[in-house]
């Protein structure tokens, strides 16, 4: 069954542009009109005041990110969402980094997964990536190199 979402949000700052090119995209190719929300980083405490630009929040919501890094991140969106009697359909992000999470034992998104029991879903991940500047040779050996260093201390893949 499709999973049904009457909104999509994101924090504030980075990923407001995915958020929005999430809704242009889903109007002009799907014709399906979903509003989205970001939060502010302050409080406001004049004009339309509070901590949310956009739609309220009601409904199932999509979170739309662009990386997990720890998972706060999510994890306030997550509070912030059920705390306005809002049920959360999942997270989306751009780019699986494939990095362990706090436990050292799951990856990020697993561990997103498990304590928050939402799917996490990402567009990418790096293995893809690497794959493609691999085969394609837009990354130089030192940087390949460098990359794989990283992977094999921090990541999961």
């Amino acid at each position: 069954m499709p999973c049904v979402i009457s909104l999509t949000v994101c924090k504030a700052c980075d990923s407001i542009p995915l958020v929005s090119a999430t809704a242009v995209a889903l109007a002009t190719e799907f014709q399906i009109d979903l509003p989205y929300a970001f939060n502010r980083k302050e409080a406001k405490d004049h004009g339309e005041g509070g901590n949310l630009v956009g739609a309220p929040l009601k409904g199932r919501v999509l979170i739309v990110d662009d990386v997990i890094t720890a998972g706060t991140a999510v994890r306030e969106s997550v509070e912030i969402i059920r705390k306005a009697g809002a049920e959360v359909a999942g997270v989306v992000i751009a780019l699986d980094r494939q990095e362990r999470g706090a436990t050292g034992t799951l990856s990020a998104i697993a561990e997103v997964e498990k304590t928050l029991n939402v799917p996490v879903i990402s567009i990418i991940t790096l293995t893809d990536i690497l794959e493609y500047l691999k085969e394609t040779g837009q990354l130089p050996a030192d940087q390949l190199a460098a990359i794989e260093a990283y992977r094999a201390e921090y990541g999961t893949a």
